[in-house]
């Protein structure tokens, strides 16, 4: 399930920019990217993004699968973020 919150952030990140998170030549390089680079801020490429909506994004790509919420917990973020 947290792979699913992973992989829905990823997502996100392409509906939102029109790129992939992390680039490479080679999809070894785009692999170890997801590994170990940083994960970029939606706001870094869409300045109008809300600084709520990139944190909600940086936690579904947290490297640790016990750092990202459950799809419960995203769900809950979401509609208070469209509440509010």
């Amino acid at each position: 399930a947290k792979a699913d919150v992973y992989s829905l952030g990823c997502t996100l990140y392409r509906l939102l920019t029109g790129g992939n998170v992390f680039g490479g030549d080679t999809l070894m390089q785009k692999l170890l990217a997801h590994r170990e680079q940083p994960t970029p801020s939606l706001r870094a490429v869409r300045p109008e993004v809300s600084a709520e909506l990139d944190a909600i994004f940086l936690r579904m790509m947290a490297k640790q699968p016990q750092d990202r919420p459950t799809m419960t917990e995203l769900i809950a973020e979401l509609e208070a973020l469209d509440r509010g």
